[in-house]
């Protein structure tokens, strides 16, 4: 006997394809999956006789379709990995068991660091009640004299800040905002002064500043926006004996206590403390306010309620 193999896309193209090329001599050996195909292995004698071959072709016909479709139903076994000496059962155990051992560890150490955060918190919090800051909205502050100058570095908040004390204090008062420095003026705050029909002047010339003692019989508060560029100016001038003044301060920009000292050694401003949604560490950089010894005076940051 003879033993050939045939390798097809399914059982039926297998089985046309051994009965064109061997009739029903053909005795099927095995057959199997192999991927996608079916592979069959069918013993074809040599030197046996036809005519013997043919009178035996009902019941060998018969055999050979019931023997191949069955074993092509059947899904060749596998050695699994625990007869090759591997246990994959094993191995996800213990894979299983790490990753819990991790999250445990991290776990407890994310545990150990927030009781530390809010031991750091609460110190930081003692630290700055004893600073006496004031960190309530901004218009509820109550320091507001005739004449109140807001100072601060490009993009510390002053001009959100104005906007948000001109819409309480327009109310009730008539109020004047001069901007030194600034003869493009923001929007939105021309908006607010309109709003409430206050008046506005802009100029790029330190000499309105002497101007400002004769309006303050036409208004009841004058607030002055400066550009940092004239911050010297303001703070070298008669008119700050007289005046509140306050610097925005961005919570999430870095603090310069020497600069800022130095810059305002005779006056000592307090702070308008801005952009406190944008600081990624808050409690840090309110602990490094108050160890500089600077005064928060309110802040100013989303809706005021």
């Amino acid at each position: 006997m003879e033993l050939k193999r045939y390798l097809e896309a399914d059982s039926k193209t297998a089985l046309e394809k051994i009965k064109s090329e061997h009739g029903e001599e053909a005795l099927i050996i095995s057959s199997d999956k192999v991927g996608n195909k079916t592979e069959v292995i069918v013993g074809v004698s040599k030197n046996e006789d036809t005519n013997e071959a043919q009178n035996k072709e009902k019941g060998r016909s018969e055999a050979f379709r019931h023997a191949l479709e069955a074993n092509s139903n059947k899904e060749v076994p596998k050695p699994s990995s625990r007869e090759k000496g591997k246990n994959p059962w094993a191995v996800i155990e213990k894979l299983n068991t790490e990753i819990a051992d991790i999250k445990s560890a991290m776990l407890e150490i994310k545990e150990q660091k927030e009781k530390e955060k809010a031991i750091r918190i609460s110190e930081i919090d003692k630290k700055i009640e004893s600073c006496g800051f004031d960190l309530a909205p901004i218009e509820e502050c109550n320091k507001w004299q005739s004449v109140n100058i807001i100072m601060g570095k490009p993009g510390s908040g002053k001009t959100e800040t104005l906007k948000r004390l001109l819409n309480q204090i327009c109310r009730e008062e008539k109020v004047l905002l001069i901007d030194l420095g600034n003869i493009n003026p923001d929007k939105g705050l021309m908006s607010v002064l309109s709003k409430w029909k206050q008046s506005y002047l802009a100029s790029e010339d330190p000499s309105i500043l002497d101007k400002v003692a004769t309006m303050k019989g036409c208004f009841n508060r004058i607030f002055i926006e400066v550009d940092y560029t004239f911050t010297q100016n303001v703070i070298t001038h008669s008119l700050i004996t007289d005046s509140t003044v306050m610097i925005c301060s961005g919570a999430d920009q870095n603090f310069n206590s020497e600069e800022f000292f130095s810059e305002t050694h005779n006056i000592q401003p307090p702070l308008i403390l801005t952009r406190l949604d944008l600081c990624s560490d808050l409690p840090s950089a309110l602990n490094y306010l108050a160890d500089s010894g600077a005064e928060i005076n309110g802040t100013a940051t989303g809706p005021w309620k």
